[in-house]
């Protein structure tokens, strides 16, 4: 079994793409053929390619982005979703309005990567999770650990957004990339405290 993790934001060709290769590159490098994936948009440009901005980056990094076409979010492409990680409150909001049951399984990208540091610092994760022996069993179990930790860990109103770089100088790209790259490192992080 795998993990499938959706990223998601407007139209589906800045920056979901972008963390959704990254975040796809960096744990298949710690858990080959653990996790799956994909992305979506809330308004997608679909069938469009991966907005030079961000494909640059990647392209520079090794990551290919060839094979990569925008898609609409749909309540079907949610079905199997273990983990979805919008790009901006405001998709995670139109997430849930497809599919209410993700209410535990929905977290920025900044989110996930803030929560998974703070409750590692009440308890690391090793211990917190201690006997469950697969990527699958840890990642299904943190949306109880994730849900208790929000409620203890609020920040102020935008503080889990990245902004869109759509139609801006390559400068807006290369925040958005250093944004998702410091939450990846963190969910990165988490994953290989279990070698």
């Amino acid at each position: 079994m795998t993990v499938r993790i959706l990223t998601v934001c407007t139209g589906n060709i800045c920056r979901s793409p972008y963390a959704q290769l990254a975040i796809g590159h960096a744990l298949e490098a710690v858990r080959p053929g653990a996790f799956e994936v994909t992305s979506a948009g809330t308004h997608a440009l679909v069938g469009d390619p991966v907005d030079a901005g961000s494909a640059s980056i990647l392209h520079a990094r090794g990551v290919a982005t060839k094979a990569f076409a925008a898609r609409q979010l749909r309540e079907r492409l949610l079905a199997d979703i273990d983990v979805v990680l919008p790009l901006e409150v405001s998709h995670r909001k139109i997430v849930l309005s497809y599919s209410p049951r993700h209410l535990k399984r929905a977290y920025t990208v900044l989110e996930l990567a803030r929560l998974l540091d703070s409750a590692g610092e009440r308890e690391p994760w090793p211990e917190r999770l201690a006997g469950l022996a697969t990527v699958e069993e840890r990642w299904a179990a943190l949306p109880s650990h994730l849900a208790r930790e929000r409620g203890l860990n609020r920040v102020g109103e935008g503080a889990d957004d990245i902004a869109d770089p759509y139609r801006r100088p390559q400068e807006a790209f290369d925040r958005m990339a250093r944004q998702v790259d410091a939450a990846v490192e963190r969910v990165v992080a988490f994953e290989r405290q279990f070698d």
